[in-house]
């Protein structure tokens, strides 16, 4: 007596059909035009390239340009690092292509202005350090994007204020922002000394309660801690902030020490256009 088959051949080619649809709807889920900004790129193979974008909608993501690298590629001279562009993105998370690109801004004030890529290359670093891809990140990229504009014609020490502020931004979105009410040690509030800001306790200590060294060379004075606090609560109004010769730098290599700490990467000012900060198998 023949067994009595729960699927008749046409039902299992039926599903083998929908399988293969859905599988191929899966890898060509989406055909999107993005506004990204350009962080980075890497050379792959002979002629394939693969490009960091920081988007509006997605945040952080990596895309392969094939064939990008070939003379007559449209889409390679519109892929330089720190330039905003428009393109087509087709595939799914973690597996996209890049289809078109037209560059939008090329900020060539930023590109003339080699302390504004300088600060503009540590803010990079510290976004890829903190975040994770295909995280949303809106107001962020709205302030990197204004950053760009505006870098190249502030003044030193406000070029410093604005990049401290964007790296406090990243730490209070990464959920690492410093203790900078009080001592961590001591607990207190008012401080009559300079104090040490210390990521391995997550804020600042007074210089007699660190009992150590290391990082005393970025203490700051009071005047600097109440600066630090105002610009973590007011992040938008950095180019208010007053300093006096040398304390913007000051400051700014505090916070960056801080920085290099929590995010666990260090922080580089040389700019390479063709260095990519992290990468992706898409064999």
């Amino acid at each position: 007596m023949r067994k009595q088959l729960l699927f008749s051949r046409r039902h299992v080619k039926g599903l083998y059909s929908l399988f293969l649809t859905l599988r191929y709807t899966k890898v060509m889920a989406r055909r999107e035009k993005l506004r990204a900004l350009v962080l980075s790129r890497k050379d792959i193979n002979e002629a394939d390239r693969l490009i960091t974008l920081f988007s509006r909608p997605y945040g952080i993501i990596r895309v392969m340009a094939k064939g990008v690298r070939r003379i007559p590629s449209r889409r390679g001279g519109h892929l330089e690092p720190l330039t905003e562009v428009l393109c087509i993105v087709t595939g799914s998370e973690g597996r996209r292509y890049l289809a078109a690109a037209e560059t939008e801004n090329e900020y060539s004030q930023l590109h003339a202005n080699d302390e504004a890529i300088s600060h503009m290359s540590m803010l990079v670093r510290a976004l890829l350090g903190f975040f994770r891809e295909e995280e949303p990140r809106e107001e962020l990229f709205d302030a990197f994007c204004q950053a760009c504009d505006l870098l190249p014609t502030l003044p030193s020490h406000k070029k410093d204020a604005l990049e401290i502020a964007l790296m406090l931004v990243m730490l209070r979105q990464s959920g690492i922002f410093p203790a900078l009410k009080a001592c961590t040690e001591c607990g207190q509030g008012q401080p009559v000394e300079a104090v040490v800001l210390d990521a391995s306790v997550g804020g600042w200590r007074c210089l007699s309660c660190h009992q150590s060294f290391q990082g005393t060379h970025a203490s700051l004075p009071i005047r600097l801690l109440k600066a630090l606090r105002w610009l973590g609560d007011y992040p938008h109004r950095a180019l208010m902030l007053r300093f006096e010769p040398l304390e913007s730098r000051q400051l700014l290599v505090a916070v960056r020490s801080y920085v290099e700490t929590a995010a666990e990467m260090p922080l580089k000012p040389n700019w390479n256009h063709n260095q990519t900060l992290a990468s992706q198998n898409y064999a």
